[in-house]
Formats: C-alpha cells, structure tokens, sequence
C-alpha cells in the first residue's frame, strides 16, 4: 500500500518538477498509469533503514541522499543492461558519476527523504492505521494487478521499440559498408528507408512509444548515436570527393577549350 502511495506522489512531484523546468506537462513515469516505482522503492528504502535516525536530521538527510542515489544508479544501470539504452544522462550537469547521477538531483532526492521522514510518512501512517486491514488487503492487491499489467504492457512496448532500434542501427551499418565511390552516390535508397524508419518511431500505432520518448529525452539506444554521426561524417567526406571531381572535371574542359581555341588561332 505504502508502495503505491509513494510511487503516486513521486509521480505528482516528478510532474510537477519538470513542468516548471520545461514550460509543459509531460508522463514522466516510466509505467503508462500516473506513478513512479523508482520514488516507491526509494520511500520504503527510507522508511525501513532511516527511522532509527530520526533524531538526527543531518543523518536522515545524507543517509537519505546516499540510499537514494545508489537506488538512481542501479536502476539507470539495470535499463541500460535490459534494453540496451541509456534513459537519462546527467553528463552535462557539474559532479555526475557516468551520467547516471549528479550532485544536485542528490541533494534534492535527499531533501525529499527529510520531508518524507518527518512530516509525510507519519501522516499517511496515521490514516492508513485507521483503515480495516481486510480494506487495505483488497486494494492492494487491486492496486498490484493494475500495476502488473502496466509492467507487462510497457515491456512489450520496450520490447517492440529496441526491436525498432535494433532495426535502425542495422540500417546505419548497411549505410557505412558502402565501399566504392559509385556505391556511396547510390546510398539515397537505405538513407531514405533509416530516416523513415525514425520517423515512424513515435507515429500512429506507437502512442506508448512517442510518451516513453518524451518522458525521457535524452533516451538514447548505445552505438546508435555514434554511428549516425560517422555517417554524418561519411556524408561529409562524400560530397567533398564530389566538389573535388567536379573541380576537375571543369579544369580539364576549361583545357580541353583552351587548346582548341589555341588551335583555332594558329590556323
């Protein structure tokens, strides 16, 4: 129950947080519903190894920021492994660790563990002791099967959008192989079929894949991003190859007139 609870208001805060920082509402949850395991599992995380220090506020607040910190980079670590992607990278923010975690999110999850330690949990505690533990049974295991199904449903989703990727990245290394000049001019085909393919990644049909991708921006399927930019670079180097021979193409017609106009006038 407390699970659930927690993973809502998580929800409710992450929403509300990136709402003021990008002018716009956004699902931030991972899961389809309006909730976020990661800020349930980092509440009963708290509850259970942090209320034997409630007297000191300084302790439940670095003890707080440490708990809450190592939960962030595990589970960054585990959706990288599971889906080959990264789904959010603090490389850009001052003091992160591998893009998983940075100092301010740090301070703010733990400010959060304070307030959660003193004033909301022993709010919620109150009420929830009020209600008859039948009750409390029956809507938490409602709760879990609304929840399961969500899991099951984003996973297959997930599923389907590294399967897309997968695809992708493929069609980008089709791209690089082209070895001839001749080759490389007639890459137009699979070049065409790899920007359709990205397009059609957050198109009808694919409504919980376009939400996932705006939930979380800075997703990023690994080895993807560097090959479209040495493509990028291939391209580059192609249409210089290209300058080049059109250069000398006009120079040696620009000869070729040249020596018939000297011609001309000797007769």
């Amino acid at each position: 129950m407390y699970f659930f609870i927690y993973s809502v208001l998580g929800w409710i805060v992450e929403t509300l947080y990136c709402r003021t920082l990008d002018g716009k509402w956004t699902n931030r949850g991972f899961l389809f519903g309006p909730y976020c395991p990661i800020y349930g599992f980092g509440a009963l995380i708290i509850i259970a190894f942090l209320q034997n220090f409630k007297s000191s506020l300084i302790a439940v607040f670095f003890l707080g920021m440490i708990f809450t910190s190592a939960l962030e980079y595990l589970t960054s670590f585990l959706l990288e492994k599971l889906f080959d992607a990264k789904w959010w990278d603090y490389s850009k923010m001052k003091f992160n660790l591998n893009g998983r975690i940075c100092l301010l999110n740090s301070l703010e999850f733990a400010f959060l563990g304070v307030v959660l330690t003193y004033v909301i949990h022993p709010a919620i505690s109150d009420v929830i002791l009020k209600i008859p533990l039948d009750l409390i049974q029956l809507i938490s295991i409602v709760l879990i099967t609304i929840m399961a199904i969500d899991i099951g449903f984003t996973i297959s989703t997930l599923l389907n959008l590294k399967e897309k990727l997968i695809t992708l990245r493929e069609s980008a290394e089709k791209l690089m192989e082209k070895n001839t000049f001749q080759e490389k001019l007639s890459e137009n085909y699979l070049y065409n079929q790899l920007s359709d393919l990205r397009k059609n990644l957050a198109t009808k049909g694919n409504f919980q894949i376009k939400r996932l991708l705006e939930a979380f921006p800075d997703f990023e399927f690994n080895g993807l991003k560097s090959q479209i930019n040495e493509f990028k670079l291939e391209l580059k180097k192609i249409r210089g190859e290209i300058n080049i021979k059109k250069q000398e193409i006009r120079e040696k017609s620009q000869k070729i007139r040249n020596d018939i106009k000297e011609k001309t006038n000797k007769k």
